[in-house]
């Protein structure tokens, strides 16, 4: 998930992967730069499973999915934007 700047949106779309059933997995978070105070939101997180990561400047969305892409160490990724929802179900269904 790669986040800029969705401070008022952005805890919806992490507490939805945090709750899926199916629970082996790494949340890797690009904060791509953000100005508001999406940092620190970020950071009061306190899940083994998420893998943060800032960028020191907005290097935009597919710079920043690339990165993550490279750090992923998983069999399969899952795509998620910070102002989505996923259901609790996702993973497990697909």
């Amino acid at each position: 998930m790669s986040v800029y700047n969705q401070e008022s949106r952005v805890a919806a779309a992490i507490d939805s992967i945090l709750a899926q059933d199916y629970s082996d997995f790494e949340f890797i978070i690009i904060n791509d730069g953000s100005t508001d105070g999406t940092r620190t939101l970020l950071e009061s997180y306190n899940d083994h499973r998420i893998k943060l990561i800032h960028n020191d400047n907005n290097l935009y969305l597919a710079a920043s999915l690339n990165k993550g892409l490279v750090i992923a160490q998983g069999d399969f990724i899952a795509r998620m934007d910070a102002d989505d929802y996923a259901y609790p179900y996702r993973f497990s269904a697909q």
